[in-house]
Order: structure tokens, then sequence, then C-alpha cells
């Protein structure tokens, strides 16, 4: 069961713990695709949603021209074509030529067309599992092993509890060489929970951006997770790191238990406001900034433009 981050118990939470890594279930060829915009020395990557090797994470609109990857068709069951897609209050939502609304199972083992390289390239994936059972939905898509194989193949890589899902995001777009989020309307994000901007979404910074209309809120949390020290897009972590995660509006705040383990850093929209011992050392960006290092006790009081402090879970 997804834990429903956004409900009232969940607020109340005092910390959280997680792990800050690269995905626990990299397939290495896998690996070698995915780690893009600062993370060929490693590090959690932005997304892990794939078709075979061709890495996407961003949709247009149906029947809107594009030059990277894009979307030619959706068709359901019944060989009913889709013309529109949205997502709404975080489902997706399809409409026919007639304006007839679809969504939840009337979704379920839907056909997509993904074109790449401007249409020379079309590969197709299928929508066969929606875990519905948190606050929002998270959609399983998958595809064939090359052209000629039956194999299915999970889109989002396998997590520690199985394949990955996705979560449709939509409106934004994830600029990978510098890790800027910026408003796009019409675009959809398909965010595998088993990358940074999935997982960010999914401890709720997400919906808290969009409810604050500001997304730069979710840009810092997927830095976050990512351990951006110089906000410049380049993740500095590896795996197995634990990190207690607070933030400033109680999404998922300090605890007592966790007040004694060591501050990472303080995160504050525009960078970081102080640093302790990092999940990598020799971060040089850090002493080029001069950032200085976090005082003993720090806390959310300490700086009054924190929105994230990390600690170093001993």
């Amino acid at each position: 069961m997804r834990p429903d981050l956004r409900s009232p118990v969940a607020s109340l939470l005092a910390s959280l713990l997680l792990i800050a890594c690269a995905p626990e279930d990299d397939d290495v060829e896998l690996r070698g695709v995915l780690i893009t915009g600062g993370n060929s020395g490693g590090g959690t990557v932005f997304n892990t949603h794939a078709l075979d090797n061709q890495v996407f994470s961003e949709l247009e609109p149906l029947g809107e021209p594009h030059v990277g990857p894009g979307l030619d068709s959706v068709n359901l069951a019944g060989n009913i074509e889709v013309l529109q897609l949205a997502e709404e209050g975080g489902e997706l939502v399809g409409y026919d030529w007639l304006g007839h609304k679809y969504s939840g199972e009337a979704l379920l083992g839907s056909q997509w067309i993904i074109s790449f390289s401007s249409g020379l390239l079309e590969i197709p994936m299928f929508l066969l599992h929606i875990d519905d059972e948190g606050a929002v939905p998270h959609y399983q898509f998958y595809h064939h092993k090359g052209e000629t194989s039956e194999t299915e193949l999970p889109n989002c890589p396998e997590g520690k509890y199985g394949p990955g899902h996705a979560r449709v995001l939509s409106g934004l777009s994830v600029d990978e060489d510098n890790g800027e989020v910026s408003e796009v309307p019409g675009l959809l994000y398909l965010a595998c929970d088993t990358g940074a901007t999935g997982k960010a979404a999914d401890l709720g910074y997400y919906d808290w951006a969009r409810s604050q209309g500001d997304l730069e809120l979710f840009e810092t949390a997927i830095r976050v997770l990512r351990a951006d020290y110089c906000y410049d897009g380049q993740s500095h972590t590896k795996p197995g790191v634990e990190l207690v995660l607070e933030d400033r509006w109680g999404i998922h705040g300090p605890s007592p238990e966790h007040a004694m383990d060591p501050v990472e850093a303080v995160w504050g929209p525009n960078g970081l406001l102080c640093h302790g011992k990092g999940r990598l050392t020799d971060i040089a960006c850090l002493s080029k900034r001069k950032v200085p290092e976090c005082p003993n006790g720090t806390t959310f009081e300490t700086y009054q433009g924190a929105q994230y402090i990390t600690r170093l879970h001993k």
C-alpha cells in the first residue's frame, strides 16, 4: 500500500527517514542510459522512465508537433481513440472526440504510440496496472523488449517492492542539465517513483508547490534528494546513504530522535545556506561559493530563509 503523504496523519509525522541514493533497482544497462544531466559520475537520476534504451519523461499534448519524444496516439480497449490527455487532481484522464471522459479502469490495456527522432522510430507502450491505494493514482506502463519480442518490461525499472510506478505530473518541465523546473502548460511528465522527481512528488512536495503557486519549492526538493549542493544539476550522492529530511511546512517535520544527527545541509530557494558533512566529500563548488558550515544545534529558526534541512542518519 502506498502511504498517503498528504493526509492529516502523515502531516503529523515527526520525520522521514529515506534512502538518498541511486535507484536500488538500477539495471546496469539501463543505468548507463538513464544517467543524464550531470549524473555521469553517479548519483541519483532525475527520472528512470524509458522504452528499451529510449529515455523520456515529458509528453507534448496529443497532435502537437514535436522534435524530441512525442505522443502520437492513445487507443483504449474497444478501439476508442483518445484525442486529449490531462492530469486532473493527480489522476490521468482521457477524452474522445465526443468529449467522453475516461479514467481509472477504462484506461487499462490502452496502447500508447511514442515516437522518437521526429517520427522515424515508433515504440508502443501499454498501461497494464493502476495503483490507486494512495493519495493519487500511480501507473505501471510496460513495453516489449525489441520489435519482435513479446517479453513485457516495465517502463519504470524494478524497485524495492516490484516494478516502479509513474505518477503523472502536469504543466512542468525539468531541465536535466541544470535541475531547473519550469512551468509549461499542457505538458505531461511521467515521474517514476524510482527517480528523484517521482520521489519528491510522492513525499508531498509537488502538491505543496502547486498549492503555493511556486514550482521552485518542488525544484529544491528534487535538488535535496539528488544532493545537488551547488544547484547546478550535479548529483553528489551514492547508494546506501540514509538521510533524514525535514521541511519548514511540517509535511515532514523535525523529531527528537533525530535532533542529534549531524546536519548535512540547510537548503534555501537559491542555494545552500550552510553545509556540514556531505553525502560525498570534496564538493569543490561549496568552497568556491563560500558556503558556511552549519553551527551546532541548527534549526529552521537559525536560518529564516531555510526550506529544507537534511541530516545524515547515524
